[in-house]
């Protein structure tokens, strides 16, 4: 996982911003993003006027006799743009193995459709 960590005003010091793949095919654009120690009542998805947005956030647990520790856990956060194509109400969202899986259906006025030839 290659994400980048940025510093974030409210709640979050820091966030990761998950690193994302998206796939595009006739019908819909999948977007897989790596959130891994993220629980699916710790995620939020959230879509306003043309913008997605993606926050996780991680339990952390510290053990009493924690001394030193170099390795920590962010929460996540990400927003991508989309455009008027997408069909905002039929948007599925998927949590497994640490992969947030968002599935962004097309309008039916954006599909590809074939015309039918009529024989004069």
């Amino acid at each position: 996982m290659t994400s980048d960590i940025r510093k974030m005003d409210g709640k979050d010091k820091f966030v990761l911003v998950p690193s994302a793949d998206i796939y595009e095919n006739q019908n819909e654009y999948v977007i897989k993003a790596d959130m891994p120690g993220v629980t699916r009542e710790n995620l939020e998805v959230m879509i306003e006027k043309n913008e997605l947005r993606i926050r996780g956030k991680v339990a952390t647990e510290n053990p009493a006799d924690l001394k030193y520790a170099e390795y920590r856990l962010h929460n996540y956060f990400r927003s991508f743009t989309v455009g008027d194509s997408i069909d905002r109400e039929k948007i599925q969202a998927s949590l497994e193995n640490g992969v947030l899986t968002l599935t962004l259906p097309k309008s039916e006025a954006v599909k590809p459709r074939r015309i039918e030839i009529k024989v004069a």
